[in-house]
């Protein structure tokens, strides 16, 4: 029986970082969490990862934090050097002896066809780097996450009756951050055949893709009140986006984001989830049961 992965966890203190590490500890891996914030790590290390600080741009670090390590989950936030600093790391990583890499990716209609995303042609760019350095690796590429994009559903129910939606109202097949982490840790550990050097991309999406009437009527449901969905203008959505944003460069990816959304590249659906984990993706319906009804999912 050969012996459980010693995986790097980058990014390991974010929203998919803290759903990974305790999944991939459960499976038994030796996890180490890479972080620029060594007391976020505490309750990673409480729950038996080890923890390297530092980050991508300090070679030193990235050696030791490589240092007797076979497996690496390659994540980090979007910024303008993210293919600098991520490609530093496959390259340190095929120094290092990295036997398997698992890298998190931007949403496909992002990367292909180039040119329409600054952070999907950034990614398109660090997978190329991937292929090149004959490292085993698994590229994951999730659709519009849950979490992130209706984690204002609470919020607006709070204050009101109504839900913004996005103009045009176009769907989207939403994703359950928790599903993705565990795609990873089956890409982590999935044995990859010999013969499959540069692998497909796992394209991840939701079961099904909504809009925001349906949203707004799944929420009318749970709540028993009357929630409508009213599409924002472009202008009023942009402007929420800039006032969103830590940067001028983050706006401009999320109104690029934003942009393709509306033109429904966020709506199809891949089988990639079931194929994958033999069950069914959780639905937007069990999300909103449980930040919007506060409902325990079972």
């Amino acid at each position: 029986m050969s012996s459980p992965p010693r995986i790097l966890v980058t990014g390991a203190t974010g929203r998919l970082g803290q759903l990974l590490v305790p999944r991939l500890l459960a499976r038994g891996a030796g996890v180490r969490a890479l972080t620029r914030h060594p007391a976020r790590a505490n309750g990673l290390r409480a729950q038996g990862a080890a923890t390297a600080v530092g980050d991508f741009d300090d070679g030193d670090t990235l050696r030791r934090a490589l240092e007797g390590v076979s497996h690496l989950f390659l994540l980090s936030p979007i910024t303008p050097t993210l293919a600098d600093q991520q490609i530093a790391v496959i390259e340190a990583a095929a120094a290092a002896g990295v036997e398997r890499i698992v890298k998190l990716s931007g949403s496909h209609w992002t990367i292909d066809p180039p040119g329409r995303s600054l952070s999907g042609d950034a990614h398109r760019e660090i997978e190329a780097a991937l292929r090149r350095s004959g490292i085993a690796h698994r590229v994951l590429r999730p659709n519009a996450w849950m979490q992130v994009m209706l984690a204002r559903v609470a919020s607006e129910l709070a204050a009101g009756d109504e839900l913004h939606a996005p103009p045009g109202d176009p769907k989207v097949a939403f994703i359950d951050a928790r599903d993705i982490a565990d795609v990873a840790v089956e890409a982590l550990f999935e044995q990859p055949a010999s013969h499959e050097a540069s692998p497909e991309p796992w394209v991840l999406t939701g079961g099904s893709a909504l809009g925001y009437d349906e949203i707004a009527s799944i929420a009318s449901r749970l709540t028993g009140r009357r929630i409508v969905a009213t599409p924002l203008s472009a202008q009023a959505q942009q402007q929420r986006q800039a006032a969103n944003a830590p940067s001028p460069y983050i706006a401009r990816v999320h109104a690029q984001f934003a942009a393709l959304i509306v033109a429904g590249e966020a709506e199809p659906v891949s089988d990639t989830v079931a194929d994958v984990l033999g069950r069914p993706p959780r639905t937007v319906e069990a999300f909103l049961a449980e930040t919007v009804a506060g409902r325990v999912p079972a």
